[in-house]
């Protein structure tokens, strides 16, 4: 992959994506998406990101208007994030369903261009409106033969985990409100995600994955290490398993490990504003 496009460039995904492929010397078009004024975490993650040549951030609606698209282009659309923080507003799906996927039809089909949806596992339920507008835009671009995938995922840890997440208030030493939108049944590690998503860009795109830890009971076990208390009669629901492909990531790094690599990288950030 030479060049992709990243629909939620700061966000906790689509950022260490963002870094994980400048590091490779992939071109990115880092699409940000909100309007109001950047915090103090944006602005440790352009520090982060440097003078990077090959990176070019651009406004979500400006870009939705006249972003271009180049052929071979590798787009990534960050929904998880905006779900997990209850931001979903912020996609303005009629800009992005009709002004963006369904205006650019012709265009996807001539540069063989590839789309990866990055959604929370909870979607396969959700009935919500902003869920079933996309999900019918997601089915007109496989019957239209553009190459897409959508990938179900559980909770993410690492460095740059939003506050919204258990683990991430345990380690700032909030008190713990697990939220419905957080998974608590899975979890895995951010850079475990990236290298399995970096390694299926060059891979055709038409199934739809739901990811799995290869470590079982891996949110539990973070859980344990972090000694906070939950809920463990949660009941795990129904997701009509059989729709979805599932695929299991294989765990590079020991989940304390990694929950260790979050709290130093919370410690070094210094609480910069809205953290």
């Amino acid at each position: 992959m030479d060049r992709a496009v990243i629909l939620g460039t700061f966000e906790f995904i689509g950022f260490s994506l963002c870094k994980h492929l400048l590091e490779q010397g992939c071109e990115i078009d880092g699409i940000h998406f909100h309007k109001e004024k950047d915090d103090g975490l944006i602005h440790e993650k352009r520090l982060t990101i440097g003078r990077n040549a090959n990176f070019n951030e651009k406004k979500y609606f400006e870009w939705i208007k006249s972003g271009k698209i180049l052929k071979n282009d590798m787009i990534f659309i960050d929904i998880y994030d905006l779900y997990i923080r209850n931001k979903l507003a912020a996609l303005r799906e009629k800009e992005l369903i009709e002004g963006f996927l369904m205006e650019n039809l012709s265009i996807f089909q001539s540069l063989q261009v590839k789309i990866a949806f990055l959604l929370p596992i909870q979607w396969l339920k959700d009935i919500s409106r902003t869920h079933s507008r996309l999900e019918d835009a997601i089915r007109i671009l496989k019957e239209n033969n553009i190459s897409v995938s959508s990938f179900y995922l559980p909770v993410i840890y690492g460095p740059w985990q939003p506050k919204e997440f258990s683990f991430h208030q345990s380690i700032a030493k909030e008190r713990v409100m697990i939220s419905e939108r957080e998974w608590i049944h899975d979890a895995i590690y951010i850079d475990d995600f990236i290298n399995f998503l970096s390694s299926c860009a060059d891979s055709p795109f038409h199934k739809s994955y739901l990811l799995k830890s290869s470590i079982t009971g891996h949110w539990r076990k973070c859980a344990d290490y972090l000694s906070f208390d939950y809920n463990e009669n949660w009941r795990y629901p129904d997701l009509a398993i059989g729709k979805v492909t599932e695929r299991t990531i294989q765990c590079s790094v020991k989940f304390s490990d990694g929950l260790e690599k979050q709290r130093r990288h919370f410690i070094s950030l210094g609480n910069p504003d809205d953290w």
